[in-house]
Parts: structure tokens; sequence; C-alpha cells
């Protein structure tokens, strides 16, 4: 087993609290990165994954789709930390307090690398409610041996598929074997971006909730082109290879107002278009809505 910093450590154990849906797509793509490995006679960088939920039904969904690959822990949530090498946080946001200001807790985490994906918790939050639970009452948590060390992630679904995007909080006195299994953890599951603390929020919001606004738009041009005969499912067909189109452009360089004026023709189709939605005020709508979102992660995290 590696045991140095320029070597990965491998046959680590992944605890994931609060395994729902966002959790569960991570947990899919990690757990194929790892098979994958395995299949080449590598032995993976993680070998055991537990999950945590509260219910016996979040239980059997997951023992249902994930088989013997995993271990489904209900309710016990400090044993399944204490076994772990790095733990996931990514049950509700609301129940922080419910969750880490428990006995245990504290020396549970001691030393190990925590992921949170938890919407508006800043690092500062989830420290002070680990805090609570220290056997000598509230203290300082230093960044000395055995201290705490908490990264935030914020992504969007598509991670089950591995076409997802993570935004990672960038993050000081963090050792670096931690920064690096953050990263490589992500990127088995899509793409991933370092922002600075202050613009996780806004970063979080483009990474995870774009993906619901945008689903607006589609949703809009669908009807449109049912309205005009098309039938919805090719509509969809078209549409969807359209914006891996527009994407792949995009991701190549191009400016989003370069391409609509490569797009749009005198007297075209796509002029008319345009200036519908500029008639509507789109673009502003759209702005408006990612304001809001951020400005809710704000508000979430005080």
């Amino acid at each position: 087993m590696a045991t140095n910093e320029e070597s990965p450590r491998t046959g680590q154990t992944l605890a994931i609290i609060g395994c729902g849906t966002m959790a569960s797509a991570i947990l899919s793509g990690v757990l194929n990165a790892c098979a994958a490995s395995q299949a080449q006679g590598d032995e993976p960088r993680i070998s055991r994954f537990i999950a945590t939920v509260q219910s016996e039904g979040s239980a059997a969904a997951l023992r249902s789709r994930f088989q013997d690959r995993i271990e489904v822990i209900r309710g016990d949530n400090v044993t399944a930390m204490k076994e772990a090498d790095l733990v996931l946080l990514a049950f509700k946001p609301y129940m922080v307090d419910k969750v880490l200001r428990n006995e245990g807790v504290y020396e549970a985490l001691l030393g190990k690398l925590v992921i949170s994906v938890l919407v508006g918790s800043p690092v500062q939050k989830l420290e002070d409610a680990i805090r609570l639970c220290q056997p000598f009452g509230k203290g300082t948590i230093t960044n000395k041996a055995g201290a705490l060390h908490i990264k935030r992630a914020m992504m969007n679904i598509a991670v089950e598929f591995g076409a997802g995007m993570t935004v990672i909080e960038t993050t000081e006195d963090m050792p670096p074997s931690y920064n690096e299994l953050t990263d490589w953890i992500f990127l088995q599951c899509g793409k991933i971006q370092s922002v600075a603390p202050e613009l996780f929020d806004i970063g979080g919001v483009m990474a995870g909730a774009s993906g619901a606004l945008l689903s607006v738009a589609f949703d809009g041009m669908l009807d449109g082109a049912v309205s005009q005969g098309l039938k919805r499912a090719d509509a969809k067909k078209i549409l969807t290879q359209a914006l891996f189109s527009l994407a792949t452009l995009l991701e190549n360089g191009e400016h989003p107002a370069v391409l609509r004026e490569k797009f749009s023709s005198p007297k075209g189709t796509t002029i008319d278009g345009l200036l519908s939605l500029e008639e509507d005020r789109a673009r502003y709508a759209f702005s408006k809505a990612v304001i809001a979102s951020s400005k809710r992660s704000q508000e979430i995290g005080k």
C-alpha cells in the first residue's frame, strides 16, 4: 500500500453520510471507476463503501441498486465515520446540527478528509457544529495533526453518467494528498473547477442549479416545436443533440455572442427568433434567476 505523498493511497474506505439521490450518483461514478481499476489488475483507491440512511425504505433501495458492492447502515452515522478513511457529507442541509452535534463525531472525523456537498453550508458552519462535540467542550479547531479537514463541492446530477460538472472550494492548510483525492473522486464523475470560498455559492449555482434553469428553456422550445407540427419525441432528440453541439462549440472557445452572429443570416429564421427572445427579456430573466439562486445559497449558509 502506498504511504508517501507522491503515490496515492489505495484500498481506502469511503463513508457517505446521508446517501440520497445526489450521493448515489457520486457513489455510482466512483464505484465504476474503482471496478475498472480492479478489472485492470490494480488495487482501487477506494475498496470499501459505507452508506448511511435514516429509513428502511432508503436502505432497501440502496441494497437493491448496488447489491453487495456497498455496506448500508441505518441510523448510525458515527460508526460509519469511525470506520472510514474519508467521509462524504450528503444529508439534507437542515440536518447539520442533528447529524454533526452528536457524541463521537469529533473524534471520528479527526485527521480525515471530509467532503461536504451540502448546499449553503460553509466550512465554518460545519466546524462549529462539530466543535460542540469535542470531549472538553467548545474549543479551537486547529490545522495541526489530527485536525479537521473539510472540503466543499457542488455538482449536478449528471455525475452518475460521468458527464457532471463539479465546483470544488479551494482551501488553505489542506494536505496536498487530500486536495488530490477530492479532485480524483469528482473527476470520475465528469469535470471539475476550483473556485475561491467567496465565489463558491455562485459557482455552485452554475454547476448544480443551471441545468434546472436551462430545462425551462428546453421545455419551452419543445412546446414551440410541437405547436408547429413536430412530434415531441423527435423534437427532444433533435434539440438534445443540438445542445451537445452547442456545448462542444463553447468548450472549444467560442463566445456566445459570436455564435449568435454566426448562426444569424440576414432576414433569416435565427435572427427573428433571437429578436423575439430580446423582446421578452429572456436574457434578463435567466440572469435574474441565477442571481436569485446565488443569494438563496448565501442565505441558507447564515
